[in-house]
């Protein structure tokens, strides 16, 4: 799952957060309870130790005959437990044998006490142990030895909850929770903060970028930052006005190369005018010839009148043709039939392909449909690679032209059985001015400003070859309104 900078920052905080409130909880949580837990056992062992001197005590004056009241050890445990009722849960005396003498639980009394100590225990510290009751309540029992020097009397175990302590413990661990969520809460205020006045504006730049990258190029970033944000902002502006530049430079220097290729087309296609151009004139010579001759005959008048005109009708629609290829035009995308472009084409250069011995074969289909193009663009790509096929066939041979509809494209291929292209320079046949001709014969421009008037109408050109078998030359246009408005941007 992808995420985005917003989230990510988010996530990172909170979980620093976390982890740190978790690690400072827990190594709080585990101090305080330890604390406590020592506290109480410091507590439990001196009310033990304290309490095992009036028993003690009491055993020793009931040993040696000196007191006949009954009941003072019950009352000194019985004072013992009301005073500290919080904290003890049971004290038993047991005897040398280990059976209970006394203690605040009756139903313990003359039983064994399976815990008590021995007279090997005198002189050592209070013992404690941590046990559990069958209601789940933790207990710390301290248990010491009752004797005066070596005269031992039996031992005293005192129970101690440990409630009071899980239970401090347990509120502690509550406010660093509610403490943990309080400050999450204010990181998630802060973060939002950071992300509006940081955060936010490396977004709107990496948007920027984006649009930039589908080819906007007159988007621009917010620079009013001072800090390494607005620099960021001001080298991707500059960057964005240097690619600007770049645009219109190649589009001018793309117009320039179009516009020398179609010079030099027509200066290719001057030959076959002055040719279209001679032909009527001598036939307009001849008429007026005979027209001189036959001013006495009106029928004939006419009838040389009108070879006259159609004469210079002929002359007028060679030289408009040759005017309107040349002239420099903007791209006008309108409805256009190609096969109609086509055949403009063959008409301009029927000279250069009679003189070359060159035979035409058309294939144009029926059902290929108008596309919006710019038509005298189109007329100049199909001019481009006719006179390429007429200059590969030296000594005559066949172009094939056809056309249909494949892939929700068109298609019109170009096709010579001329000398063909060496593989070693096929992938270089449409760069600028790379030509194969001696100097003089070629600009080579032809095949790339072919190339850029494909791409510019959202299409493509390939080409396939064999050297010594001929060329074909395909060209793919869209038929979508898309592609159109892509060739508009171009």
């Amino acid at each position: 799952m992808r995420l985005g900078l917003r989230t990510k920052f988010f996530l990172y905080s909170n979980t620093l957060i976390v982890v740190t409130l978790t690690v400072v909880a827990i190594l709080g949580v585990t101090f305080e309870r330890k604390s406590r837990y020592q506290g109480i056992v410091n507590r439990a062992r001196s009310l033990t130790e304290t309490l095992a001197i009036p028993i003690t005590d009491a055993l020793m004056y009931e040993d040696l005959g000196l007191v006949s009241e009954s009941g003072l050890i019950e009352n000194t445990i019985g004072e013992v437990v009301r005073r500290n009722r919080d904290l003890i849960r049971y004290v038993i005396v047991a005897d040398t044998s280990g059976k209970v003498q006394y203690s605040n639980r009756w139903e313990l009394l003359g039983k064994p006490f399976p815990r008590a100590l021995g007279p090997d225990a005198i002189g050592k510290e209070s013992f404690t142990q941590i046990l559990r009751t069958k209601d789940g309540e933790r207990i710390l029992e301290v248990r010491t030895t009752l004797n005066i020097s070596t005269r031992f009397w039996g031992s005293l175990a005192a129970g101690f909850s440990l409630r009071p302590v899980e239970q401090a413990v347990a509120t502690i661990g509550k406010r660093v929770g509610i403490m943990a969520l309080i400050l999450m809460l204010g990181n998630s205020i802060l973060t939002a903060l950071y992300v509006e006045t940081l955060i936010r504006p490396i977004l709107a730049l990496n948007d920027r970028m984006k649009r930039a990258a589908r080819g906007d190029l007159s988007v621009r970033a917010d620079e009013r930052r001072s800090d390494e944000v607005g620099e960021l902002a001001a080298a991707f502006n500059r960057m964005m006005d240097e690619l600007e530049e770049a645009k219109e430079r190649d589009a001018v220097r793309q117009s320039q190369l179009a516009h020398t290729e179609k010079m030099a087309a027509v200066g290719t296609l001057a030959a076959g005018v002055a040719h279209e151009v001679n032909n009527p004139l001598a036939g307009i010579l001849a008429c007026s010839e005979n027209l001189e001759a036959s001013l006495d005959d009106p029928e004939e008048v006419r009838e040389y009148m009108k070879l006259i005109r159609d004469g210079l009708q002929r002359i007028e629609r060679t030289i408009q043709n040759l005017l309107d290829f040349s002239r420099t035009r903007e791209i006008t995308l309108e409805p256009t039939s190609i096969n109609h472009n086509i055949l403009h084409v063959l008409e301009m250069t029927s000279y250069q392909l009679k003189r070359n011995r060159i035979e035409s074969r058309l294939e144009l289909s029926p059902d290929v449909p108008l596309v919006l193009v710019d038509h005298f663009q189109i007329e100049q790509l199909f001019l481009n690679l006719i006179l390429n096929a007429i200059q590969a066939m030296p000594h005559g041979g066949t172009l094939t032209i056809r056309t249909a509809v494949a892939d929700g494209e068109l298609v019109a291929e170009v096709v010579d059985d001329g000398v063909g292209i060496p593989l070693e320079i096929r992938e270089r046949i449409f760069d600028p001015f790379f030509t194969t001709r001696e100097v003089g014969e070629g600009t080579g421009l032809g095949l790339a400003v072919s190339d850029t008037i494909v791409r510019a109408h959202g299409g493509s050109i390939e080409v396939e070859s064999e050297e010594g078998k001929g060329s074909a030359f395909r060209v793919r246009l869209p038929l979508t309104n898309e592609a159109v408005q892509r060739g508009r941007s171009t």
